[in-house]
């Protein structure tokens, strides 16, 4: 039995293919098939039951299952410690973060990680929705700041954040802010509302506070959704923490809108369990969580702005 078989046969898995496995792995198909089965000769029994589309756990599978990933995350938590002990930083560390993160104190943590690792380039990159935990499964981040959106609790670890209060705005003479309230459901659905596209690959993940049968514009990030609305080319939810500026000057007003759910987004720390991590990011993953325990975390407002109510 080898790390690489048990590798293969938890991403099949976890995939629920073959096929996926093997582009979660870099590895083709034949190469991820071919460990697998030699795992199953080698122990006598069939892991999965392969007469359905997707690959499925036997009951063997199933119990073995829970072995397997317990020995692949100690392997790896052993490597990591290995990592730390050598004292030896990575060249990079990529960080994926949620559209919505307050960047003051993820800034604040990297001026003290790279005062500590002057050499290590950071890599910080911009992600929305389900995209975050995309960044993680391909590899293209090494710990993410992200909503739950796509993550698998048992393939992560997961640490709190912070909370960011979303706000309904529009700019102060859009027809949704002079209507007075509350807003009639067909004039909100008749004005564009602008949103965050899902930056996930086939994204199936539900969009939040996306008014269903109304009209909808898509932007890729915040600064230019904040825009669009001061413009007043529509409205929608922008984080307390950008709008806040705005709604003091009184060039956006807080909307009332009932079917506007999630007031507040919880923002997580998250990295793999199978990944090895080295000092750098373990270093990174400690100040986030330490951060999110109550040193510096951005906690969500109080109460939301008055809405402006028009003369």
């Amino acid at each position: 039995m080898t790390y690489d078989q048990l590798v293969a046969f938890l991403a099949v898995a976890g995939e629920g293919s073959f096929s996926a496995a093997s582009a979660r792995l870099h590895k083709s198909q034949p190469a991820v098939s071919k460990l697998v089965r030699n795992l199953e000769r080698e122990l006598g029994v069939e892991l999965f039951d392969r007469r359905e589309y997707r690959a499925t756990l036997t009951d063997a599978g199933r119990l073995f299952h829970e072995r397997a990933a317990a020995v692949i995350e100690g392997t790896e938590a052993l490597r990591s410690f290995g990592m730390r002990l050598s004292g030896k930083a990575e060249p990079i560390v990529r960080l994926a973060i949620d559209a919505v993160t307050p960047l003051g104190p993820v800034m604040d943590i990297f001026r003290g990680v790279q005062a500590r690792y002057p050499l290590v380039r950071i890599e910080l990159g911009t992600e929305r929705l389900a995209g975050t935990a995309d960044a993680l499964r391909e590899d293209r981040a090494d710990l993410a700041v992200a909503t739950k959106l796509g993550i698998d609790a048992s393939a992560m670890e997961i640490a709190r954040f912070c909370d960011v209060r979303v706000l309904p705005v529009a700019r102060f003479d859009h027809p949704v802010a002079t209507c007075g309230a509350p807003i009639p459901p067909a004039l909100l659905r008749a004005h564009a509302q602008i949103i965050l596209r899902d930056s996930a690959k086939g994204s199936t993940s539900p969009s939040l506070n996306v008014l269903e049968g109304g009209l909808r514009w898509t932007v890729t990030d915040v600064a230019a959704k904040k825009e669009v609305i001061l413009a007043g080319m529509g409205w929608g939810g922008l984080p307390e923490h950008v709008a806040a500026g705005a709604l003091a000057t009184g060039e956006l007003v807080a909307l009332q809108v009932p079917e506007f759910e999630a007031g507040i987004m919880e923002l997580f720390v998250v990295r793999r369990r199978d990944r090895p991590h080295g000092v750098v990011a373990q270093a990174l993953w400690e100040e986030l969580r330490r951060c999110g325990h109550g040193a510096g975390a951005p906690a969500a407002a109080g109460k939301a702005p008055r809405r402006r109510r028009s003369d």
